[in-house]
C-alpha cells in the first residue's frame, strides 16, 4: 500500500515538473518576444525622433538659406539707396543698370514712387509692386525694409519681393526680387532636398516655392510669430515648420511616414528572425529536458524499492543502535553501525574491546570514565569522542546510553551511536568565525585610521569616530572630535543628508567649518556604517579648494590669451554677442575695431619672438589706456586685436577715438635698447548696420582693416558693402581662376597694331578676357589687379602664354609673316617663376616661333630683384624673343635700368595719348618719350589712339606705330581675319600713305 502511494506521488511530481518545464519555456518565449517587440518599438520611435530632428534642422536651414538670399539682396538695395538723391529718371536708369551689372544673380531692380508705381527698372517684365508696398516695414541694416511673397503674374513665377525705403521722397522705394527657381535650387541641394517635401509660404499661407512638383503641402496652421518653430504629424507624413526671425515668411518640411516604416522594417527583420530562432531553440530545449526527465522517472521507479528498505533508517535519524552486557563484557550492534565505525558486518558482534580498540588513544580515558558513571546511576549519559576507522578516516561520534534490565533480568546498557563529525566541524568554524570577526573589526578600525583622507562616523548627530587626518583638518589640536555635534562642522545640506541616510556611493558638495582656519568647500562621500551598536553614516572628506583654484585657472586659460591676459577669440565672440544684444535693447551704438600692427613681423625677425611678445604686452597696455575704460579689448591672434566700444550718438562722433588709439600705439617704445615707433591699421564695423552677430561684425571689421592696409597702411577704414563685394570678387578669382580649368573660364581678344602712315598691320596684342566673370570683373582694370593681389596672375599668365603660342601659326597666316604676337607678362611671373623655362616649354609644345613672339612688361616688374629681371630678359632676348616696355611714363621711369634693359620697343601709355591734344604737359611728355626712344634706337608704339587728329600729331612727332580703337577694337580670333581684311581694303583704296 505504501509502495503504491509512493509510486502515485512520483507520477504526480513528474507531471508537475513537465508542466513547470513547459510553463518556463512558454514564459521565456513570451518574454523574449515581448522584449524584442519593445526594443523594436523603441527603435521605431527613435527613427521617428531622428526624422523629426532632421526635418527640424532642414526647415531651419531652409529659413537661413532664404534669409541669406534676402540679406544678400539688401546690400545692393542699400548701395542704391545711398547713391540716389534725386528723381531724375535718366539717373535712376543709370544707377539701376550699374547695380544690376554688379549683381547679376538678382533678376531685376526697380525704383518705385510712394504708390508703388514703377519709375525705372532693369530686366524683366513690368510687375505689380503695390501689394508689397502695402506691407508693414521693419528695420534691417539701419534701413526700413519690406519683404513679402508675391504670386505668379503671367509667365513670371512667384517671387520674394524685397523693398528698401529711399532717403528722399522721390523715388520712395527701391526693390528687387528673389525668384522661386533660385530658392528651389538651393532647397534641392540641401540636406533633405532629395527625400523631403519643402515649401515656403507667406505668413498668411500663400505658397511661394516648393522643391517638388508631385508633393505640395498646404499651410494649415494659423499665422506664426517671427522666430517660432514647431511640428506636427498625421497618418502619412511628419511635418516641421519655422518662421523667419527677420522677415515675414515661414518654411514647412515634411517626410513620408511610409518610407520611415519601410526603413524600420528593413532594420528590424534580422532581429525578428533571430527572435524566432531563439524561441524555437527554447522550445527545443524544453522538449529535450522533458525527455530526460521521463528517463529519470524510470530510474526513480527502480530506486523506489530501495527507498522502502531505508524508511526505518530515515525515521530513526540514521542512528545506529547497540546493547552491551556489563556483567560478561559482550556487545551487540545493529546492522547500520558499520557505516559509522567502518567495521564489516561480520565483526559487529563481540566483546567491548572490539569497539574500544577503535577509540582514539587520547579519548580512551574518557570512555572508561563514562562507563564508570553507570556504577553510580542509570543515566542516560552522553560521551563525545573520536574513532579511528579501519580505513584510516577519523570521525567524531556521540554515545548516548541508559542502564536497563533486559528480559533475562540482567543489567545492560542500551543506547545509540551517531556520527557528529560535521556538527563538530561546524561548531569549530563558528568559534573561529567569532575570533575572526573580532579581529576583522579591529582591522577595519585600523583601515579607517589609515585612510588618506579625513574620515568621520556620525551617529545621532554626534561624531562617534574621527581618524587622525580629520582631527588635524577639523579640530583644534587640543581636544578630540569624538562626541562633538556634527552641526558644528557641517553645513545644513550636508547635515540633512547625513540624518536621512544615503545610498552607497552618494557624494555631495558642502562647506565645512573647521575650528582652526577659514571654512572650505569639500566633496563628501557618504555611505552606510553598521556595527553592533547600530546604524550610522561614514563621511569621507575631500578638500576641493585646490581643485576649484585649478578649475578657475583652466577656465581663465580657456577664455584669455596667455601672453597678454586679454580675452581670446572665443571670449571675444561671446562678449561681443552680449554687447550686440544689449545695444539692440538699449538703442545705443556699438563700434567694433580690428587693429593690426603694421610691419610687426620685422620686429619678430630682427629682435626675436621673445622681444616681440614683450612688444605685444606693451601694446596691450597702451590700447587699454587709449580706451580709458570706455570699451573692451581682446587679442584675436598674432598682432591682431579687437576692441568693442559702446557709444551714444552718431557713428561719426564715435570714430573720434581712432586717432587717439593711433597716437597711443605710435608713442616711442624701447625694445632691446632701441626706440621703435609702431604704426597700425584699423578696420571699423558698426552694429547692427554692418552685422547683427559677433562673427559677422569681426569679419567685416577685418575686411575694413585689410582695405586700410591696401590703402598704404597707418590709416583706418569703415566697412562698406563695396568692401564685401571686393572680398567676394577676390574669393571668386581664387575659386575659379586658381585651378586647372582655365580653358573653360578665360578667352583671348586680339587687337592689332598698325602703321600710322599707311594702316598696315605690323603686330597684334593678346588681351585677356573673362566672358563669364561675375559683376564688373569682366573689365580688365578690375580683374587684373585682383589677379595680381591674389597671386592667380602666375597661372593665368602661363595660360595666356601657351594660348598665344598655340594661335601664332594661324595669326601669321592671316596677317603675314612680318607680324609679331605680343602678350603681357606680370611682374610676379618675372620674379616668382622661371620665365625663360616657361617660354621655352610653350614654344616647344606648340611649335611657335620665338622671333614672332613679343613680351610686354611694365616698369613695376623691375622694382623687386632688378638684377634677376635684367638677366632673365637678356636670356629671352638671346632666344629671339622681342621685349617691349609697356605703359611707359606711368611708373618710376628709372633711366638707369632703362639703359641696361635689352628692350626692342617702348609703348606710350594711353593716358598720355588720350589727352595730348588738350593738355600741353601730357603732349610734352609724349614728345620726350618719342625722343628718348629714338635716341636709344628703340621702336615706339602709341596706345589708345582713337581719333585721326591724334594720329596726325603722333606722325608729326615721329611716332609711326599705333594701337587703338581708331584702327581696331579687340576681337576674337575668328573675327580677326575679316576685320583685318576690311581695314586693309579701306587703306589700300587711298592709293597712297595716310596724311
Amino acid at each position: 500500500m505504501k509502495g503504491e502511494t509512493f509510486k502515485g506521488a512520483t507520477k504526480i511530481r513528474a507531471r508537475h515538473v513537465r508542466l513547470a518545464t513547459w510553463s518556463v519555456s512558454v514564459a521565456l518565449s513570451v518574454g523574449v518576444v515581448a522584449l524584442v517587440a519593445i526594443l523594436q518599438y523603441d527603435g521605431y520611435q527613435r527613427m521617428l525622433g531622428s526624422a523629426r530632428r532632421q526635418t527640424a534642422a532642414s526647415v531651419a536651414g531652409t529659413v537661413r538659406l532664404i534669409d541669406q538670399y534676402v540679406d544678400a539682396s539688401l546690400g545692393p538695395l542699400l548701395a542704391l539707396r545711398n547713391v540716389v538723391d534725386s528723381p531724375d529718371t535718366g539717373l535712376l536708369h543709370t544707377r539701376l543698370a550699374e547695380v544690376q551689372a554688379r549683381h547679376p544673380e538678382l533678376p531685376s531692380f526697380v525704383a518705385l514712387d510712394s504708390d508703388g508705381g514703377v519709375m525705372a527698372l532693369t530686366n524683366g517684365p513690368l510687375l505689380n509692386w503695390r501689394d508689397v508696398v502695402a506691407l508693414p516695414r521693419h528695420l534691417a541694416l539701419g534701413a526700413r525694409v519690406r519683404v513679402g511673397v508675391a504670386p505668379a503674374e503671367g509667365r513670371t513665377p512667384s517671387s520674394l519681393r524685397v523693398l528698401v525705403d529711399s532717403r528722399v521722397p522721390v523715388p520712395a522705394t527701391f526693390g528687387t526680387l528673389v525668384d522661386a527657381e533660385r530658392v528651389r535650387d538651393g532647397m534641392r541641394h540641401s540636406m533633405l532636398g532629395a527625400s523631403a517635401a519643402m515649401s515656403v509660404f507667406s505668413l498668411d499661407g500663400r505658397l511661394f516655392v516648393s522643391n517638388r512638383d508631385d508633393i505640395v503641402t498646404p499651410w494649415i496652421l494659423p499665422p506664426p510669430d517671427a522666430g517660432t518653430t514647431g511640428g506636427y504629424d498625421d497618418d502619412e507624413r511628419l511635418y516641421s515648420w519655422a518662421a523667419s526671425d527677420h522677415h515675414p515668411y515661414a518654411a514647412l518640411v515634411s517626410l513620408d511616414c511610409a518610407s520611415i516604416r519601410d526603413e524600420w522594417l528593413r532594420q528590424a527583420q534580422p532581429s525578428m528572425l533571430a527572435t524566432l530562432a531563439l524561441v524555437l531553440l527554447l522550445n527545443g530545449c524544453a522538449a529535450v529536458f522533458e525527455r530526460a526527465y521521463r528517463r529519470q522517472g524510470r530510474l526513480l521507479d527502480a530506486l523506489s524499492r530501495s527507498a522502502r528498505h531505508l524508511g526505518d533508517v530515515q525515521r530513526s535519524g540514521h542512528i545506529g543502535l547497540w546493547e552491551a552486557d556489563l556483567a560478561n563484557g559482550t556487545i551487540g550492534w545493529s546492522g547500520q553501525v558499520h557505516e559509522i565505525t567502518g567495521l564489516p558486518p561480520e565483526r559487529m558482534g563481540g566483546r567491548h574491546g572490539t569497539y574500544y580498540k577503535l577509540v582514539h588513544p587520547d579519548d580512551q580515558p574518557a570512555i572508561v570514565a563514562w562507563l564508570d558513571l553507570f556504577k553510580l546511576g542509570d543515566g542516560p549519559y552522553e560521551c563525545e569522542h573520536r574513532l579511528c576507522r579501519p580505513d584510516g578516516r577519523e570521525v567524531r561520534v556521540n554515545l548516548r546510553a541508559s542502564r536497563i534490565t533486559n528480559e533475562e533480568g540482567h543489567a545492560v546498557l542500551a543506547g545509540t551511536i551517531s556520527e557528529i563529525t560535521a556538527l563538530h566541524e561546524t561548531r569549530q568554524r563558528l568559534q573561529d568565525t567569532d575570533r575572526d570577526l573580532a579581529a576583522s573589526e579591529a582591522a577595519y578600525r585600523q583601515l579607517l585610521a589609515r585612510m588618506p583622507l579625513p574620515l568621520v562616523v556620525v551617529r545621532n548627530d554626534l561624531i562617534e569616530y574621527a581618524n587622525l587626518l580629520a582631527e588635524e583638518r577639523l579640530g583644534d589640536g587640543q581636544s578630540t572630535l569624538v562626541g562633538r555635534a556634527a552641526a558644528d562642522y557641517l553645513d545644513a545640506d550636508a547635515l540633512n543628508a547625513v540624518r536621512r541616510g544615503t545610498a552607497e556611493g552618494t557624494s555631495l558638495m558642502a562647506w565645512l567649518n573647521p575650528e582652526r582656519g577659514m571654512p572650505f568647500e569639500a566633496e563628501l562621500a557618504l555611505s552606510e556604517y553598521r556595527d553592533p551598536r547600530g546604524l550610522g553614516t561614514l563621511v569621507i572628506v575631500r578638500d576641493v579648494t585646490d581643485q576649484r583654484r585649478y578649475e578657475e585657472r583652466l577656465n581663465h586659460q580657456a577664455t584669455h590669451d596667455e601672453l597678454t591676459g586679454l580675452p581670446n577669440r572665443r571670449a571675444l565672440r561671446e562678449r561681443l554677442d552680449e554687447l550686440v544684444a544689449a545695444a539692440s535693447v538699449d538703442g545705443t551704438g556699438l563700434m567694433v575695431l580690428f587693429v593690426d600692427l603694421d610691419h610687426f613681423k620685422v620686429i619678430n625677425d630682427a629682435l626675436g619672438h621673445a622681444l616681440g611678445d614683450q612688444v605685444l604686452r606693451d601694446v596691450t597696455l597702451r590700447l587699454g589706456d587709449a580706451l580709458g575704460g570706455a570699451g573692451q579689448v581682446g587679442r584675436f591672434g598674432g598682432d591682431e586685436f579687437v576692441a568693442m566700444l559702446p557709444f551714444e550718438g552718431s557713428p561719426a562722433k564715435a570714430i573720434d577715438i581712432l586717432p587717439r588709439i593711433q597716437r597711443a600705439i605710435e608713442e616711442p617704445l624701447e625694445v632691446a635698447g632701441t626706440l621703435q615707433r609702431l604704426k597700425c591699421s584699423i578696420g571699423v564695423a558698426f552694429a547692427t548696420r554692418d552685422g547683427a552677430d559677433a562673427d559677422t561684425l569681426i569679419r567685416n571689421a577685418d575686411t575694413a582693416m585689410y582695405d586700410a592696409k591696401r590703402s598704404g597702411r597707418h590709416t583706418w577704414r569703415c566697412y562698406s558693402a563695396e568692401m564685401h563685394a571686393t572680398a567676394m570678387a577676390r574669393l571668386t578669382v581664387l575659386t575659379r581662376l586658381a585651378g586647372t580649368n582655365l580653358d573653360n573660364e578665360l578667352a583671348l581678344a586680339w587687337q592689332t597694331q598698325h602703321s600710322g602712315s599707311d594702316g598696315r598691320v605690323n603686330g597684334v596684342e593678346a588681351l585677356l578676357r573673362w566672358p563669364s566673370a561675375p559683376g564688373d570683373l569682366v573689365r580688365n582694370d578690375r580683374l587684373v589687379p585682383l589677379l595680381e593681389e591674389t597671386g592667380a596672375i602666375v597661372q593665368v599668365g602661363q595660360w595666356v602664354l601657351r594660348e598665344a603660342c598655340r594661335h601664332q601659326r594661324l595669326l601669321l597666316e592671316t596677317i603675314g609673316p612680318h607680324c609679331r604676337i605680343a602678350i603681357n607678362v606680370s611682374a610676379q611671373q618675372l620674379v616668382h617663376t622661371d620665365l625663360v623655362a616657361e617660354v621655352r616649354q610653350a614654344l616647344a609644345e606648340t611649335g611657335a616661333s620665338a622671333s614672332a613672339l613679343e613680351l610686354e612688361l611694365t616698369e613695376s616688374a623691375f622694382m623687386h630683384e632688378p638684377e634677376r629681371a635684367i638677366r632673365t630678359l637678356h636670356e629671352l632676348r638671346a632666344m629671339g624673343v622681342s621685349i617691349a616696355l609697356d605703359d611707359f611714363g606711368t611708373g618710376y621711369s628709372n633711366l638707369t635700368y632703362l639703359s641696361r634693359l635689352p628692350l626692342d620697343k617702348i609703348k606710350i601709355d594711353r593716358h598720355f595719348t588720350s589727352t595730348l591734344l588738350q593738355d600741353e604737359v601730357d603732349a610734352s611728355i609724349c614728345r620726350s618719350i618719342i625722343f628718348l626712344a629714338r635716341s636709344l634706337s628703340l621702336e615706339i608704339v602709341a596706345e589708345g589712339v582713337e581719333t585721326d587728329r591724334q594720329r596726325h600729331w603722333l606722325l608729326a612727332e615721329g611716332c609711326n606705330a599705333m594701337q587703338g580703337y581708331f584702327f581696331s577694337r579687340p576681337v576674337p580670333i575668328e573675327e580677326l581675319h575679316g576685320r583685318y581684311a576690311v581695314v586693309a581694303q579701306a587703306y589700300d583704296s587711298l592709293g597712297s600713305p595716310l596724311s
